[in-house]
C-alpha cells in the first residue's frame, strides 16, 4: 500500500514543478529574446535496482519566433530562426537570444548585465564609435568600411539540448556550436517573448487539476490506513 503514496506523492511533485515553470515564464513574458520553457517527463533509471525507472519533469526552451518590436537603439538586435549570439563572462561563453546591448566605457558591446558580445572569429567586439551600423548578415559598418561581424552560432544537429544558465542564457560546449551561415539580424530591433499568457494560465489549470488527483489519491490512502488501524485495534 505504500505505493499508493508515493504515487501520490509524484504525482503533486509533478504538478508543482509545471507550475513552478510556468510561473517561470510568465515572470520573463515581457523580457526580450525569452524562449518559454516547455514541461516534459524526463525518464531515468537508478542504478541500483536493474529496471527501476523513475520520472521527474524537466523542462527545454521553445524557440518559436517572438514579435519583432523596434525601438530606434542601434545597439538592439534581433534574430531570425533559431540563431544564437556569443557572449563572454568572465572566462565563459553563453548563449542567448538576449538582443539588447550597449556600448561600455571601453567601447565593448555587452548585455545589460555586462557580458561582453562575441565577434566572428572570436574575441570581444569593441568599437572606437557609437555611429557604426549593423548589416543583416551581422557586419558592423563605420561609415561604408566594415569593422567586424558578430559572431551568430546555433547549436549543432545532434548535439545535447543546451543548458538554461538564469532566464536568458544558455550553456553548451563550443565544439556544440556552429557558426550559422546565412544569419538575419535586424538592428534597432528587438525580440518580444515568446511566452504566451493564455498557454500558460492552461498549462497552471492542468497542473492544479493534477495536483488535486494527487491530493485525493492520498486521502484515499489515508483513509484506508485508518481503517485498518480501527480493524486492527478491534481485534486485539
Amino acid at each position: 500500500m505504500s505505493g499508493l503514496i508515493e504515487a501520490a506523492s509524484a504525482i503533486m511533485s509533478a504538478a508543482e514543478r509545471r507550475i513552478s515553470i510556468a510561473a517561470s515564464n510568465v515572470s520573463n513574458i515581457s523580457t526580450p529574446g525569452y524562449k518559454r520553457r516547455s514541461a516534459f517527463l524526463e525518464l531515468s533509471s537508478s542504478p541500483s535496482r536493474t529496471g527501476d525507472v523513475s520520472a521527474a519533469v524537466a523542462s527545454r526552451p521553445v524557440f518559436d519566433q517572438g514579435k519583432l518590436i523596434p525601438t530606434g537603439n542601434r545597439f538592439d538586435i534581433a534574430l531570425s530562426d533559431r540563431a544564437l549570439f556569443a557572449v563572454r563572462t568572465g572566462d565563459r561563453l553563453l548563449y542567448t537570444r538576449y538582443g539588447q546591448f550597449h556600448r561600455d566605457a571601453s567601447g565593448t558591446i555587452v548585455t545589460p548585465q555586462g557580458y561582453a558580445l562575441q565577434q566572428a572569429g572570436g574575441g570581444d567586439l569593441v568599437l572606437d564609435s557609437d555611429t557604426v551600423t549593423i548589416g543583416p548578415d551581422g557586419t558592423v559598418l563605420d561609415g561604408e568600411r566594415p569593422v567586424a561581424r558578430i559572431a551568430i552560432v546555433e547549436l549543432d544537429e545532434g548535439a545535447p539540448a543546451m543548458e538554461p544558465v538564469g532566464d536568458s542564457y544558455f550553456a553548451a560546449p563550443q565544439a556544440a556550436m556552429r557558426d550559422v551561415a546565412a544569419p538575419s539580424l535586424h538592428a534597432g530591433m528587438i525580440e518580444a517573448s515568446n511566452v504566451s499568457m493564455g498557454d500558460e494560465m492552461l498549462a497552471s489549470m492542468s497542473a492544479i487539476r493534477d495536483a488535486e488527483r494527487g491530493a485525493r489519491l492520498a486521502q484515499t490512502y489515508d483513509d484506508l490506513m485508518g481503517r485498518v488501524m480501527t480493524v486492527l485495534g478491534q481485534m486485539r
